[in-house]
């Protein structure tokens, strides 16, 4: 018989059948008449384990491989769970581990101790995650219409066994979305045990849309795993249109003209009407890049066209300010561009600019200048064209590329013409550099530009004596004069009279050995003395004559010097010669008419 105080502790260690769940209360049932039908003897042997295994929702898992090994790590037992998820197991007294399978779900471990061979104990509820892992980064997006938008997203294996999944995704109507591996879409996989899989979840998002809209994502194996994400479209223009100077200035009888992109900027092509929309009363177009008219256009992704609206603002308009509307209109969208004009009272400003703001130039020679005078007003206009600034001597011209001589010129708003400007450098201008101004002037609009010159100085010397021959007695000095002349326009300095080729027995002496300074177009004399031995032969001579200045030179001269016989040696000489003359008479008379 049993010890009524065993039967008292076995009563104790029951549930208590009020607080447990219904799902397991089959369970519990048959495992107490499994226990009451135990003969005495083995009763004390083992004690009746139960819990219940779920999923992470709630939802009881069924089919479930429930696996008992004890502290050793040796196989005890193996049960499933039931419908409800519930398992019951009878173990004696000890310390097991309990291993829970199914596929789909993460595998799980619980330990846990059996106290004595008797009675009851609940493991309670078990919860199982999926094996299969879907999940997002971003779940809420704000977006604009005709935007397309790349969420990163993983779908994870945390199952034991390989697991073949499906992607799908749920969008609204008129979306595109796809799971992508770089350039590939993913509809199908198979994922190792503990593999991630990264994809890009890619959604294009139509011009129609706009609120609130969801995208679904299922992930479909062993499981059905969804995640949704959310976006809140904003209804905005796609941008086709743009205009790098969106508002100008303009008069009344001008007109005005404003450049246009047109870009598709869609993931896919698209044809559509281009429009202008005009203030009353005023005419123009949209003209493309080859000056045509634009009505129609087709492009491709990110393919892109160059246009122009041209607008004629009627002679009346009243000033204020107007909007020009162009419009490019396909069949799911439409893309507008708002250009403003503002009508002013027009004048003009002048401009004036040049790519060669210095010039060199020669004393006595000119200095040119090309410039460009432009109207940057907004209306027609008389400029005026001054030079101020230059020095006394100096003089100035303007011509037009026609070489017309003007002081003066018309031009229209936005025109331009090329000028010339000459100055004259006066001949003795000395080396300096002098900056004056270009004045191009409307009423009281004035521009300025400044200019500089260079005088570079000009240097030339030449010979005023013209006949370079001396005569000069033997033994005697000759005087000779050599007279030069600054020829060029600026100063010469240490101006000298050298000599070379001297013959011998003469000297030669010059006055002065130099001069100093020799401005220009005046001249300077040197004095020649020419001395002769007594004894020199008479006849031509000639000595070589050099002009140089520090800054010029001049070429070499030969002055041709005649020396001549004394007097005292001229009467010797006919002396003897009228001798011989009477001897040879003698001679004759005395022996010639034999």
């Amino acid at each position: 018989m049993s010890d009524p105080d065993d039967s008292a502790r076995e009563v104790a260690d029951l549930p208590d059948l009020r607080k447990v769940g219904s799902r397991r209360l089959l369970g519990i049932v048959l495992t107490l008449l499994l226990l009451s039908y135990i003969p005495p003897l083995a009763f004390g042997q083992s004690a009746g384990v139960y819990g219940a295994v779920m999923d992470v929702n709630g939802n009881p898992l069924s089919a479930v491989t429930v696996t008992i090994y004890d502290s050793s790590g040796s196989y005890v037992a193996t049960t499933q769970t039931l419908l409800g998820g519930d398992f019951s197991v009878s173990l004696a007294r000890g310390t097991y581990r309990l291993q829970l399978e199914k596929r789909g779900y993460e595998d799980k471990s619980i330990t846990f101790n059996v106290p004595r061979d008797y009675g009851s104990i609940d493991l309670g509820d078990t919860v199982l995650d999926y094996g299969l892992k879907l999940s997002v980064t971003l779940t809420y997006l704000r977006v604009n219409c005709l935007s397309e938008v790349n969420i990163p997203m993983t779908v994870e294996n945390r199952g034991s066994q390989d697991e073949p999944v499906q992607l799908s995704i749920r969008t609204p109507a008129g979306w595109t979305a796809g799971a992508y591996s770089g350039e590939d879409e993913v509809l199908n996989m198979t994922l190792s045990p503990g593999e991630t899989q990264s994809l890009v979840l890619d959604v294009a998002i139509p011009y129609s849309s706009s609120g609130l809209y969801a995208v679904t994502l299922t992930a479909s194996g062993s499981t059905i795993q969804e995640c949704e994400v959310s976006f809140y479209v904003d209804k905005t223009d796609p941008q086709i249109l743009t205009a790098r100077y969106p508002i100008s200035q303009a008069t009344p009888g001008s007109t005005v003209a404003f450049d246009l992109a047109i870009k598709n900027v869609l993931t896919k092509r698209f044809t559509g009407l281009v429009s202008v929309v005009l203030p009353a009363g005023w005419t123009g177009s949209i003209v493309g890049e080859d000056g045509s008219g634009l009505y129609g256009i087709s492009l491709d992704p990110g393919e892109s066209v160059n246009a122009k609206v041209e607008a004629d603002i009627p002679a009346d308009e009243a000033l204020g300010d107007r909007e020009i509307a162009v419009y490019v209109e396909a069949g799911d969208f439409e893309s507008s561009l708002q250009l403003g004009v503002v009508v002013v009272r027009g004048a003009p400003q002048p401009k004036l600019s040049t790519d060669t703001p210095y010039v060199d130039a020669y004393a006595g020679r000119t200095a040119g200048y090309s410039i460009d005078v432009e109207n940057a007003g907004n209306a027609e206009g008389i400029v005026s064209i001054n030079v101020t600034g230059l020095p006394a001597g100096y003089s100035w011209t303007i011509k037009d590329s026609a070489g017309n001589v003007l002081s003066k010129l018309y031009l229209k708003s936005g025109d331009s013409k090329t000028l010339s400007l000459t100055i004259s450098v006066p001949p003795l201008a000395e080396p300096d550099i002098k900056s004056f101004t270009l004045e191009a002037s409307v009423g009281e609009a004035v521009s300025r530009l400044s200019l500089g010159l260079g005088i570079l100085g000009y240097y030339s010397i030449s010979y005023v004596t013209q006949d370079f021959y001396l005569e000069s007695t033997a033994g005697a000095s000759g005087v000779f004069q050599v007279v030069v002349k600054n020829t060029g326009y600026s100063s010469l300095s240490n101006v000298e009279l050298g000599t070379a080729d001297v013959p011998s027995q003469f000297s030669v002496g010059v006055e002065p050995s130099v001069v100093l300074l020799l401005k220009p177009q005046e001249s300077a004399t040197f004095t020649l003395t020419v001395t002769t031995d007594a004894d020199i032969n008479a006849g031509d001579y000639y000595i070589t004559l050099n002009v140089t200045a520090d800054q010029s030179e001049i070429s070499a001269r030969s002055l041709h010097v005649y020396v001549k016989q004394s007097g005292e040696v001229a009467y010797i000489g006919a002396g003897i010669a009228i001798a011989l003359a009477a001897a040879l008479y003698l001679i004759y008379r005395k022996y010639g008419r034999r």
